[in-house]
Parts: structure tokens; sequence; C-alpha cells
């Protein structure tokens, strides 16, 4: 499916590395991380009938590093 999206330039340049190292387009080096990150579940509790979820906190930027990283996990 053909599409637009607007992405931030770090998330890009990321999906741009991921492409060039998998050798692949830049739609499936993106479709790649959206798969990958829809099937890591959120932390989640509940508190009066609402469902929290919790965030991590980022204090250091995202790198191509920890990107491979996590990238390198078992699913």
């Amino acid at each position: 499916m053909r599409t637009t999206l607007t992405l931030e330039d770090d998330a890009l340049e990321l999906a741009r590395q991921l492409a060039r190292r998998k050798r692949t387009t830049l739609g499936r080096a993106v479709s790649e991380l959206v798969r990958r990150a829809a099937q890591r579940p959120l932390p989640t509790s509940e508190r009066q009938g609402l469902i929290l979820i919790r965030l991590p906190e980022r204090t250091t930027p995202v790198t191509a590093a920890a990107v491979d990283e996590l990238l390198d996990e078992p699913s």
C-alpha cells in the first residue's frame, strides 16, 4: 500500500540506516520497525477501572546502536 508519512528527522534517519544495513527499501524498514514495536507489550496497570500505560523515561537520545540491540532481541 502506498501512503505518505511525516516522520521526525531522527526517526527517518534510523529507518534509513536500518534499510541500508538490511539492503531493503525504506518502506520495508519502516514496516519492520512498526511490526516489531506492535509485538512488544506495553507495561500496564489498572487503577479504578482505568488502564494505565507506563512509558519508560528516556534520558538519552535513540541511536542506531540502540535500535540494533532492540532488533536483535528475541521476539
